[in-house]
């Protein structure tokens, strides 16, 4: 029957029980100590990853929504970068912004 199966299994349970070789008190703190340490440096590195890429998406995020100080018109543009415009004092050379510190002016090619 049913029972008389779950009985026997259940003996055969506690049987196994008593063949288990129980770690010692000093090895269960050790090993405690082991796996509580790894588990922290583990969450520190991924922590400090996760702390990288949230800022590094955040500063990327900001320069892709800065405005250019130098805002060209595209018929400007193409009249800057044709080979036969010259600069004049008037004339708008625009500009790339790289990062706050750093930015590219790309001015027309020379004439010949």
């Amino acid at each position: 029957t049913l029972m008389s199966k779950v009985l026997k299994f259940l003996r055969e349970v506690v049987a196994e029980f008593k063949n288990i070789t129980w770690p010692k008190r000093d090895a269960l703190i050790n090993l405690t100590i082991v796996v509580i340490s790894f588990s922290v440096i583990v969450s520190l590195i991924l922590g400090g990853f996760d702390y990288l890429f949230t800022n590094s998406f955040a500063l990327l995020g900001q320069l892709k929504t800065q405005p250019a100080q130098n805002q060209v018109a595209p018929n400007d543009l193409n009249s800057l970068l044709s080979p036969s415009a010259t600069p004049s004092a008037n004339s708008i050379i625009p500009s790339i912004i790289i990062s706050p510190q750093v930015s590219v002016n790309i001015s027309p090619l020379p004439t010949k």
